[in-house]
């Protein structure tokens, strides 16, 4: 006798699949920042002062302005941002993975997949091949499968 099985995909999972390097990184503090920084936001990284910063700036010359991980932890408010520095942060560092492109955040939606980094240089790339190249974060097209079950 054949059973139907009907699987419930309402919650997608961000990593797909692939191995994966998570650190508890600092993120800077904004104190401009109108805010909240969101989950699965993707960040940049400045080695000078080791803290991370949402990537939302490709003018930075201070490693800003190169994506170099997600941010995984829960939704930071904008007043705690603009407070201090937010410690132990998970932030999803490299690895090889793939995420889930729709569930990926562009910081206050300034930027996405396509803009380039480094423009004028060599180095020119967009955001999707530099957090690839950085990271080994891939970004993915998804399907949710519950929209085409029959």
């Amino acid at each position: 006798m054949t059973v139907q099985v009907r699987q419930n995909n309402v919650t997608v999972p961000f990593i797909k699949y692939g191995t994966t390097f998570v650190i508890n990184g600092s993120i800077a503090q904004d104190a401009a920042r109108t805010t909240d920084l969101l989950q699965n936001t993707v960040m940049a990284y400045n080695p000078t002062n080791q803290n991370w910063v949402p990537f939302n700036d490709l003018t930075q010359t201070n490693g800003e302005s190169v994506p170099r991980g997600i941010y995984l932890g829960s939704d930071i408010d904008a007043a705690d941002l603009a407070a201090a520095d937010i410690e132990n942060a998970e932030i999803l560092v490299g690895g090889c993975c793939t995420v889930d492109k729709e569930l990926i955040v562009w910081d206050d939606d300034t930027l996405d997949e396509d803009d380039i980094v480094n423009p004028a240089t060599i180095e020119a790339r967009t955001t999707r091949h530099a957090l690839a190249a950085a990271a080994g974060i891939w970004i993915e097209d998804t399907v949710d499968i519950s929209e085409i079950e029959n």
